[in-house]
């Protein structure tokens, strides 16, 4: 493995752990559900916002960051795994004093209509399909929607509505939404 260059920044600089909302600052891990609760309203809109904002800014750090690494060492990792006769699995690297430990997992997808044919002829043969395919039925909530009271009621039976955790947007009265 060849050596790369290390480039490190002039003056190291700690992640902002201080929110700086209107004249409050507050430290994140000081962010519990009590202390939210007592923010002025703006304020609460304003956090709502601000962590909007790093988690787009780290998501899209950690993007750059992983296909950084890819560019300095996805090529040996993937001729080492390949080396050892895999195309997935985890293998180490070392670059001057630095350990790189890479992970490529199996990403599997199968062919639904092909899935559906095998299903078939296995049937077809007198065997069980669910001996060698995992099937899981559904239902389309905005067909089922759309469908006839005729026909959604046998479905109903079948149907567990389930709300899932409520998202908040806040935006100051008066503000564009």
């Amino acid at each position: 493995m060849q050596t790369h260059s290390s480039a490190i920044l002039a003056t190291p600089q700690p992640a902002a752990t201080v929110l700086d909302i209107g004249s409050l600052p507050l430290q994140l891990e000081d962010l519990t559900r009590e202390r939210i609760k007592a923010l002025p309203k703006p304020a609460l809109q304003e956090l709502s916002v601000l962590l909007a904002e790093m988690d787009r800014g780290v998501g899209h750090a950690r993007e750059q960051l992983t296909a950084a690494l890819d560019d300095l060492y996805g090529d040996a990792a993937r001729a080492q795994l390949l080396g050892a006769g895999k195309d997935t699995g985890t293998t180490h690297l070392t670059d001057g004093d630095l350990a790189i430990t890479v992970e490529i997992k199996k990403s599997v997808s199968w062919d639904q209509d092909e899935l559906a044919t095998i299903a078939q002829r296995i049937a077809s043969n007198g065997d069980d399909p669910a001996e060698y395919i995992d099937v899981k039925y559904s239902v389309s909530e905005r067909k089922f929607a759309a469908w006839p009271e005729t026909l959604r009621r046998p479905f109903e039976a079948a149907r567990t509505l389930k709300p899932a955790k409520p998202a908040f947007r806040l935006a100051l009265v008066g503000e564009g939404k």
